[in-house]
């Protein structure tokens, strides 16, 4: 969340990794104000969906949003590159651990640069 503050303009926004079972219902307003496109991995992927449906369904606001489901990091790294255009700002903010792909946040961070 407060990745996604960090930027004025809509961003398109990789996200999900290990669920360690946390609720992601926050994420859906944020996401619904400050997300252009999302970008999904992970087991969380679908949790994190649910809180940006849930937010469209009880206020209307996210619904322009479109949602990508990936495999891995380079996956959806290649689907923003390709959903992206010249102003666009990538962002990866998992808002969960990567202990399912990656050693450590380093490694991921390095694939994603």
């Amino acid at each position: 969340i407060a990745g996604l503050y960090s930027f004025d303009d809509r961003v398109i926004l990789i996200a999900g990794g290990y669920d360690k079972n946390i609720p992601y219902d926050e994420m859906g307003p944020v996401m619904a104000e400050k997300v252009k496109k999302l970008i999904l991995i992970g087991a969380t992927g679908p949790k994190i969906e649910e809180a940006l449906r849930k937010e469209a369904e009880n206020t209307g606001r996210g619904r322009d949003i479109e949602v990508y489901r990936c495999k891995s990091l380079e996956e959806a790294v290649h689907t923003a590159y390709q959903a992206a255009t010249a102003k666009d700002t990538v962002i990866l903010s998992p808002a969960s651990a990567s202990f399912d792909m990656f050693r450590n946040f380093e490694e991921r961070g390095n694939l994603f640069k």
